[in-house]
Protein backbone atom coordinates (compact mmCIF):
# COMPACT_ATOMS: atom_id res chain seq x y z
CA UNK A 1 0.00 0.00 0.00
CA UNK A 2 2.86 2.46 0.88
CA UNK A 3 4.33 1.81 -2.44
CA UNK A 4 0.82 2.17 -4.55
CA UNK A 5 0.93 5.93 -2.35
CA UNK A 6 4.40 6.86 -3.44
CA UNK A 7 3.67 6.02 -6.97
CA UNK A 8 0.59 7.67 -7.13
CA UNK A 9 2.20 10.79 -5.13
CA UNK A 10 4.77 10.77 -7.53
CA UNK A 11 2.69 10.96 -10.53
CA UNK A 12 0.48 13.47 -9.15
CA UNK A 13 3.39 15.71 -8.50
CA UNK A 14 4.66 15.44 -12.03
CA UNK A 15 1.08 16.54 -13.44
CA UNK A 16 1.25 19.23 -11.28
CA UNK A 17 5.04 20.53 -12.64
CA UNK A 18 3.46 19.63 -16.41
CA UNK A 19 0.60 21.87 -15.66
CA UNK A 20 2.35 24.53 -14.44
CA UNK A 21 4.87 24.37 -17.16
CA UNK A 22 1.95 24.05 -20.07
CA UNK A 23 0.31 27.23 -18.70
CA UNK A 24 -2.81 25.02 -17.53
CA UNK A 25 -2.83 26.97 -14.14
CA UNK A 26 -2.45 30.68 -15.77
CA UNK A 27 -5.13 32.96 -15.07
CA UNK A 28 -6.72 35.02 -17.49
CA UNK A 29 -4.35 37.29 -19.22
CA UNK A 30 -4.16 41.40 -18.44
CA UNK A 31 -4.57 42.82 -22.13
CA UNK A 32 -3.95 46.37 -22.92
CA UNK A 33 -6.90 45.65 -25.34
CA UNK A 34 -9.44 44.05 -23.32
CA UNK A 35 -8.88 45.28 -20.25
CA UNK A 36 -8.81 48.98 -18.84
CA UNK A 37 -5.76 50.98 -17.20
CA UNK A 38 -3.67 50.14 -20.07
CA UNK A 39 -3.14 51.74 -24.03
CA UNK A 40 -6.61 50.87 -25.87
CA UNK A 41 -5.65 49.59 -29.95
CA UNK A 42 -8.86 49.52 -31.71
CA UNK A 43 -9.24 45.59 -32.75
CA UNK A 44 -10.86 46.86 -36.20
CA UNK A 45 -7.50 48.49 -36.93
CA UNK A 46 -5.88 45.68 -35.74
CA UNK A 47 -4.93 42.11 -37.99
CA UNK A 48 -7.95 39.27 -37.08
CA UNK A 49 -7.80 36.69 -35.32
CA UNK A 50 -6.25 34.27 -38.28
CA UNK A 51 -3.51 36.35 -39.40
CA UNK A 52 -2.42 37.14 -35.45
CA UNK A 53 -2.63 33.16 -35.21
CA UNK A 54 -0.41 32.87 -38.39
CA UNK A 55 2.13 35.29 -37.23
CA UNK A 56 2.36 33.95 -33.51
CA UNK A 57 2.68 30.37 -34.62
CA UNK A 58 5.64 31.35 -36.97
CA UNK A 59 7.33 33.27 -33.97
CA UNK A 60 6.77 30.16 -31.56
CA UNK A 61 8.31 28.25 -34.61
CA UNK A 62 11.37 30.54 -35.04
CA UNK A 63 12.09 30.46 -31.05
CA UNK A 64 12.23 26.59 -31.24
CA UNK A 65 14.49 26.70 -33.84
CA UNK A 66 16.57 29.13 -32.69
CA UNK A 67 16.66 27.08 -29.04
CA UNK A 68 17.23 23.65 -31.13
CA UNK A 69 20.56 25.63 -33.17
CA UNK A 70 21.80 26.72 -29.78
CA UNK A 71 21.16 23.74 -27.37
CA UNK A 72 20.81 20.59 -30.09
CA UNK A 73 19.75 18.43 -27.19
CA UNK A 74 16.05 20.04 -26.86
CA UNK A 75 15.29 18.38 -30.52
CA UNK A 76 12.70 16.78 -31.25
CA UNK A 77 9.65 19.43 -30.26
CA UNK A 78 5.65 18.44 -30.66
CA UNK A 79 2.76 20.04 -30.84
CA UNK A 80 0.41 19.29 -28.00
CA UNK A 81 -3.01 20.52 -26.25
CA UNK A 82 -5.88 21.92 -28.51
CA UNK A 83 -6.12 25.63 -29.58
CA UNK A 84 -8.65 27.23 -28.01
CA UNK A 85 -10.68 30.40 -28.87
CA UNK A 86 -13.64 32.50 -26.71
CA UNK A 87 -15.93 35.16 -27.42
CA UNK A 88 -14.74 38.73 -26.25
CA UNK A 89 -15.71 41.84 -26.10
CA UNK A 90 -13.53 45.14 -26.29
CA UNK A 91 -14.28 47.31 -23.63
CA UNK A 92 -13.50 50.39 -24.72
CA UNK A 93 -15.39 50.41 -28.42
CA UNK A 94 -18.02 47.43 -27.28
CA UNK A 95 -16.80 45.75 -30.61
CA UNK A 96 -17.11 41.55 -30.37
CA UNK A 97 -14.01 39.93 -30.99
CA UNK A 98 -12.06 36.44 -30.60
CA UNK A 99 -9.39 35.69 -28.05
CA UNK A 100 -7.19 32.62 -28.71
CA UNK A 101 -5.25 30.53 -26.24
CA UNK A 102 -3.04 28.28 -28.41
CA UNK A 103 -0.98 24.67 -28.71
CA UNK A 104 2.15 24.22 -26.70
CA UNK A 105 5.45 22.92 -28.34
CA UNK A 106 7.25 20.71 -26.10
CA UNK A 107 10.65 19.89 -25.64
CA UNK A 108 10.97 16.72 -23.58
CA UNK A 109 14.44 18.52 -22.66
CA UNK A 110 14.34 20.72 -19.61
CA UNK A 111 16.71 23.33 -19.86
CA UNK A 112 20.00 23.76 -17.38
CA UNK A 113 20.45 26.66 -15.69
CA UNK A 114 23.12 27.36 -18.51
CA UNK A 115 21.07 26.69 -21.39
CA UNK A 116 18.80 28.93 -19.66
CA UNK A 117 21.44 32.17 -19.94
CA UNK A 118 22.31 31.32 -23.51
CA UNK A 119 18.94 30.82 -24.95
CA UNK A 120 17.07 33.10 -23.44
CA UNK A 121 18.67 36.45 -25.14
CA UNK A 122 17.73 34.72 -28.26
CA UNK A 123 14.19 33.90 -27.63
CA UNK A 124 13.93 37.70 -26.48
CA UNK A 125 15.36 39.28 -28.96
CA UNK A 126 12.41 36.92 -31.47
CA UNK A 127 10.11 38.26 -29.63
CA UNK A 128 11.26 41.48 -29.90
CA UNK A 129 11.68 41.43 -33.78
CA UNK A 130 7.93 40.66 -33.43
CA UNK A 131 6.79 43.63 -31.47
CA UNK A 132 6.72 41.93 -27.99
CA UNK A 133 9.03 43.30 -25.74
CA UNK A 134 7.61 43.84 -21.95
CA UNK A 135 8.64 41.01 -20.15
CA UNK A 136 6.02 39.55 -17.63
CA UNK A 137 6.03 37.59 -14.52
CA UNK A 138 9.63 36.71 -14.77
CA UNK A 139 10.62 33.39 -12.92
CA UNK A 140 14.17 32.59 -13.04
CA UNK A 141 15.55 30.38 -10.26
CA UNK A 142 17.47 27.45 -10.46
CA UNK A 143 16.04 24.77 -12.42
CA UNK A 144 12.65 26.61 -12.84
CA UNK A 145 12.21 29.41 -15.65
CA UNK A 146 9.50 31.14 -17.09
CA UNK A 147 8.54 34.33 -19.02
CA UNK A 148 5.84 35.80 -20.27
CA UNK A 149 7.02 38.24 -23.15
CA UNK A 150 3.88 40.97 -23.98
CA UNK A 151 2.90 43.43 -26.57
CA UNK A 152 1.05 46.71 -26.59
CA UNK A 153 -2.09 44.44 -28.76
CA UNK A 154 -2.12 41.58 -26.71
CA UNK A 155 -0.50 39.45 -27.75
CA UNK A 156 1.67 37.09 -25.19
CA UNK A 157 4.58 34.51 -26.16
CA UNK A 158 5.20 32.34 -23.05
CA UNK A 159 8.66 30.35 -23.02
CA UNK A 160 9.73 28.16 -20.06
CA UNK A 161 11.48 25.00 -18.50
CA UNK A 162 11.97 23.06 -15.60
CA UNK A 163 11.36 19.22 -16.40
CA UNK A 164 10.42 20.04 -19.87
CA UNK A 165 10.55 23.28 -22.05
CA UNK A 166 7.34 24.44 -23.73
CA UNK A 167 6.55 27.70 -26.20
CA UNK A 168 2.88 28.91 -26.16
CA UNK A 169 1.22 31.94 -26.85
CA UNK A 170 -2.44 33.65 -26.55
CA UNK A 171 -3.86 36.11 -28.19
CA UNK A 172 -6.26 39.17 -26.75
CA UNK A 173 -9.36 40.07 -28.86
CA UNK A 174 -9.54 39.88 -32.19
CA UNK A 175 -12.22 40.79 -34.98
CA UNK A 176 -13.29 37.52 -36.34
CA UNK A 177 -11.84 36.62 -40.08
CA UNK A 178 -13.93 38.08 -42.53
Amino acid sequence: MTNRLARVSGATVALAVLMVATGCDRPEPESPIVNQGGPVIDIAQLPDIEQTTTQMVDLMERVSREVTRLVPAAEPWEWNRDQQGFSCKQESTGREGVKRYLRNLNSQHGLTDAEWDLVFPAVRQLASEAGLSEIAAPQNQPGSHDVRITSDDGRTLMFGSREATVISADIACRRAAP
